[in-house]
């Protein structure tokens, strides 16, 4: 069972991973359209007939006291390799200057969304709620290993969620990613524990939701995600294709100007900088080009986690995992500023 819920995670942090090269490159498609609301059906689990879709609910909170929380709700088809799944990892960030990561993996059967109150269940203290973006509601609150985690938050000052067309990448002629930013900013309220630590919290909040066609699509080598702290909000989530498929950046990015979010479309990346750490080279410095000529240049500064998302797994186990997956992902999350003066938390992977 620990193997198998930290196969889940490793998943859901990885979110995107890479196979093999091959010898032509295949063309991506990006979303027609402009900038458009998220509705419901943006927001509730997508519909595939793929034997290894996988598809992820992402949050990321800024909590007091400079505390970091990233919370996953994800869903699993694993084809051959076990039955899909369901379930939710929790990492936390500085707390009382430590770091905590949980997952908790659960049976298809357990995955339920709700229309009427916009919920998905994965366990019945597992959740999110609400209708946005007039509410929300997240919770988090499980034991393992004789360690208690608990999260519950209320949000308030809902950023409508927006989405980039109909929010799909299209990777060749099978495979496809969707990217769908729900909450590009809110309020939140409430509570944090491990065990008896407990804080009475409060600070902001980002969510996006992810799903690839692929347990392994040939999709990219390296992912950038970034939510500014101060300032004019600014959010995106790239990736860098490679191998078999064409140079496209994927993603897109939000920016509030004048109280209206501006849809910001890629036409490149460029890493200006790197260093090693955890035996891969990770951007130092990276600048996301625009299709309007502008740029954001994201400086990575200060990591509070690095980690392979294979961290718990050794020996024949750690192999056969890393080779069903395609390759082990280093995520790397911290603090850091965009165009050099800008606070942001960003989350980047590098596949190796």
């Amino acid at each position: 069972m620990r193997t198998q819920s930290r196969l889940l995670s490793a998943i859901a942090l990885g979110a995107f991973l890479v196979s093999h090269p091959a010898a032509a490159a295949g063309h991506i498609q990006l979303p027609t359209g402009d900038l458009r609301a998220a509705v419901l059906t943006d927001l509730k689990p997508h519909h595939s007939n793929s034997k290894t879709y996988n598809e992820f609910w992402t949050y990321h909170f800024f909590l007091d006291g400079n505390v970091q929380v990233i919370l996953n709700f994800s869903r699993a088809s694993l084809g051959t390799f076990k039955d899909p799944v369901c379930g939710a990892d929790l990492t936390i960030m500085g707390m009382k200057g430590k770091n905590f990561t949980v997952a908790r993996e659960y049976e298809k059967k357990n995955f339920v969304f709700t229309d009427s109150n916009q919920q998905l269940r994965v366990h019945e203290k597992i959740w999110f709620s609400g209708r946005l973006p007039d509410a929300h509601h997240v919770r988090f609150a499980t034991t393992k290993k004789d360690v208690s985690y608990y999260l519950d938050l209320d949000f308030s000052d809902i950023l409508p969620g927006k989405v980039w067309g109909d929010g799909m990448f299209k990777f060749g002629g099978e495979d496809a990613v969707g990217i769908f930013m729900h909450i590009p900013s809110a309020t939140v309220k409430g509570r944090l524990a491990v065990n008896k630590d407990t804080l009475e919290v409060s600070g902001h909040g980002y969510m996006d939701h992810t799903f690839q066609t692929d347990l392994a699509p040939h999709l990219v080598g390296a992912g950038f995600r970034y939510v500014t702290q101060s300032g004019p909000l600014e959010a995106g989530y790239f990736l860098d294709p490679i191998g078999k498929f064409e140079r496209q950046t994927v993603g897109y990015g939000l920016r509030l100007v004048n109280g209206a979010l501006v849809l910001r479309k890629p036409s490149g990346i460029k890493v200006t900088s790197a260093a090693k750490a955890m035996g891969v080279r990770v951007a130092t410095s990276l600048e996301i080009q625009f299709q309007d000529g502008s740029k954001a240049v994201l400086g990575r500064s200060e990591d509070r986690l690095q980690q392979s998302v294979l961290h718990e797994f050794s020996g024949f186990t750690k192999m056969a995992v890393k080779s069903f997956m395609g390759g082990e992902i280093i995520t790397f999350r911290g603090m850091g500023t965009l165009n050099a003066s800008q606070p942001m938390a960003y989350n980047f992977f590098v596949v190796e």
